[in-house]
């Protein structure tokens, strides 16, 4: 198996592109957000910020209104962030800096963790409604799917490292059965992620774990990257049901793609394809 070229996207780039998207729909808010850093948040990202104050600010898990979100995550909204008695007041004299008044902010929560926090902010004197919490929710949930995504493509990746640096538990049946499900369901997950980069990525890894074609065995047969696919997942024992669900596949097209790669693997059914295809190199 050659060395993959997988690198985690900047989940930072998560957080500036909900900015941007809150931010055509509460103008003129001051949007800003943070990542989790071990059990502290750091704010890191500013969309209509007028000073720096916000800048090199760690929230402490409990303390103001994002720490409080942080910890028992879930939304909350203030009217008014310097005499709200629903928060602690740390982060009073930054927030005054920024002219800040009504202020909401919401968890991004992946499996009971929160794994960063998003604030809307007014300095107008009119509160900001729950609208604003809605919107932001929203938003949140659309990038706590997508670190689940990542994550699960970490896991993976990381038994296919491990694999690749202890050669000899490659070649024992257990492990090269995880190989397989991995490759199989990084395949699933190149389909399903928002960001092209990470899919092309994905794509790489999964050309990369198979093993080269046996001895004497020259390819001749190109498949298509969806055949490749759905032969990862029959492979693993799936039926047609079951692969379609997997790869957001209708059942009667993974029947198609499978037929389509028998075909040109000059195979009668699904064993003699996936033989065909590991001879080949095609899947591992």
């Amino acid at each position: 198996m050659q060395p993959n070229a997988y690198s985690r996207p900047d989940d930072r780039e998560l957080l500036r592109a909900s900015l941007r998207l809150l931010s055509g729909r509460f103008r003129p808010a001051v949007l800003f957000a943070g990542l989790a850093s071990g059990e502290l948040l750091q704010l890191t990202d500013f969309l209509g910020t007028a000073t720096s104050s916000l800048h090199q600010v760690v929230v402490v898990p409990g303390a103001g209104l994002g720490g409080r979100v942080f910890t028992q995550r879930r939304p909350f909204l203030v009217e008014d962030y310097i005499a709200s008695e629903g928060i602690t007041h740390e982060y009073d004299v930054a927030v005054r800096r920024e002219r800040l008044t009504s202020m909401a902010a919401v968890p991004v929560v992946v499996q009971d963790r929160s794994r960063a926090v998003l604030y809307v902010a007014s300095r107008d004197s009119v509160p900001l409604g729950e609208n604003a919490v809605c919107e932001a929710m929203e938003a949140a949930c659309e990038i706590a799917a997508e670190l689940r995504v990542r994550d699960e493509v970490d896991r993976r990746v990381s038994i296919i490292n491990t694999a690749r640096a202890e050669p000899a538990l490659a070649l024992d049946r257990s492990w090269l059965e995880h190989v397989r499900e991995a490759h199989a369901e990084l395949r699933s997950l190149a389909g399903t992620v928002s960001d092209p980069q990470l899919a092309r990525q994905l794509d790489i890894i999964g050309t990369h774990l198979a093993p080269p074609p046996a001895d004497g065995v020259h390819p001749t047969a190109r498949l298509a990257r969806r055949e490749l696919d759905v032969l990862a997942q029959v492979a693993l024992g799936c039926s047609y049901q079951e692969t379609a669900e997997r790869l957001g596949l209708k059942a009667v097209t993974v029947k198609s793609y499978l037929q389509n790669a028998m075909a040109k693997l000059s195979a009668h059914n699904r064993l003699e394809a996936v033989s065909a295809a590991r001879r080949l190199g095609l899947i591992p």
